[in-house]
């Protein structure tokens, strides 16, 4: 049969939390809450971007009542029920004249900026909406981390009686780690979405930063507070405005 080319997190919405089915988000609202406690107050305003269908934030609201959220995604956004408001928008093109006291990105959303002058572009974004004593805090994957899970990883699994096959390639060469889904449908339809990441060098994203008047806080390897490296395999950066 012949495959549907279907658009990231089009028809990956439906068995999203299965595929997620090993990340503690537990652990992780609570390291993020560790990170920024001591540096915004219990009632700030926080965005977060990129945040699929709001597990995190469902979570993260306990500690943080006044979140919105958004992403690209219009299926991952209604794919789940939530009470704070929602917002369908690209993160390198941000809707708001407010400003933010906390914003987040997690699971390396950012590395979906495929090209630097969208990741300049986010940054830019960032500091028009961050407070003057706001906090940007996200993630992102390295090379090493690219390089492992490729060795080590195929995923098949079923969720909703739908099937699904999940590759990963990385292509040392373009730094574009391709994360590829074949999902088999209950009427036998057999969608295919890819997945396309960006693997930066770590320096890129200190002088991407400081050119958009942004500087680094803090970069520590992800949940954890031990000092980033160039070959950490994910790492917590910490920012605020110049």
């Amino acid at each position: 049969m012949k495959k549907i080319k279907s658009k990231p997190y089009e028809k990956l919405a439906l068995v999203y939390d299965h595929l997620m089915n090993h990340v503690n988000y537990d652990l992780w609202t609570k390291y993020i809450y560790k990170i920024s406690k001591d540096l915004v107050s219990k009632d700030a305003n926080v965005l977060e971007l990129a945040c699929g269908n709001g597990k995190f934030s469902n979570i993260f609201i306990k500690y943080y009542p006044n979140i919105l959220v958004t992403d690209k995604s219009i299926e991952m956004l209604l794919s789940k029920q939530s009470t704070f408001p929602k917002v369908c928008c690209e993160m390198i093109s941000l809707p708001f004249k407010k400003k933010f006291d906390l914003i987040y990105s997690t699971f390396d959303s950012i590395n979906y900026l495929t090209k630097e002058k969208d990741l300049h572009k986010l940054f830019t974004e960032i500091r028009k909406v961050l407070s003057d004593d706001g906090i940007f805090t996200f993630d992102v994957s390295l090379e090493r981390n690219s390089e492992l899970y490729v060795a080590n990883h195929e995923k098949i699994g079923k969720d909703n009686n739908i099937v699904y096959d999940h590759i990963s390639i990385y292509n040392k060469h373009s730094k574009i780690h391709r994360n590829i889904f074949e999902l088999k449908m209950t009427d036998g339809s057999i969608y295919k979405e890819v997945h396309k990441q960006k693997i930066y060098p770590f320096t890129v994203y200190f002088n991407l930063l400081n050119q958009a008047g942004l500087f680094v806080l803090n970069c520590y390897e992800a949940f954890s507070f031990r000092k980033a490296k160039e070959n950490s395999k994910r790492v917590q950066f910490i920012v605020k405005r110049n």
